[in-house]
This record gives C-alpha cells, structure tokens and sequence, in this order.
C-alpha cells in the first residue's frame, strides 16, 4: 500500500486500498503477510512524519480486522454450543438459568 499524502481525501484512499487488496482473489498467505507488513511499515512511517494517529489507528484497526485470525474478544471462543447440547443437558441448564437470574 503506497499512501499518496497528496490525495484531497488520504483517509478514504487509505482505507480503499487495505479493503480492494483484502478483496483480490488468488493471492497467497505469503504475499498476503508480506504486503501486510509492509502497509503496517509505511503507516508507521506516515505517523511519524505527520502524527496523524487517528488515521493510523483506523487504519491498523482495519488491517488487523480483516488479515489476522484474532478472536473479537476473549470470550468468543468460551462456553458451551447449545446447538451440540443433548436435550437433557439444554433442560438442566435452563433450569439452572431460571434458577439463578429468576426471583423466588
């Protein structure tokens, strides 16, 4: 990603170029992490010319979100699929739920 600081809308461009690269067909992990990098490389390189840390945040925001396997938080993977729960297991926590959140 080449960021062009003569564009009248930079932010916009920004952002176009990291989602049109996420949307290209047939590229390999490898070119993918390498042209990862370096985008990330040249956004440092941006924020330390201009302190545009809005645009740099968003932007590694946005890099980060599409290329990296990151859950979206700590709890995403945790509990229980009730969709592979047994019907008595699904009944049993039910009532435990009822019996924990509902007054007596």
């Amino acid at each position: 990603m080449k960021i062009n600081i003569n564009s009248d809308d930079l932010e916009l461009e920004c952002y176009s170029k990291i989602i049109d690269f996420f949307q290209k067909e047939k590229i390999s992990q490898e070119e993918t992490e390498i042209w990862k990098n370096k985008s990330i490389i040249e956004l440092m390189n941006y924020l330390e010319r201009t302190h545009n840390r809005t645009l740099v945040t968003n932007a590694l925001i946005l890099l980060l979100s599409l290329f990296e396997d990151i859950p979206p938080d700590t709890y995403n993977n945790r509990g229980v699929n009730i969709n592979h729960m047994s019907e008595k297991d699904k009944r049993t926590m039910i009532e435990d739920l009822k019996e924990e959140f509902l007054p007596n």
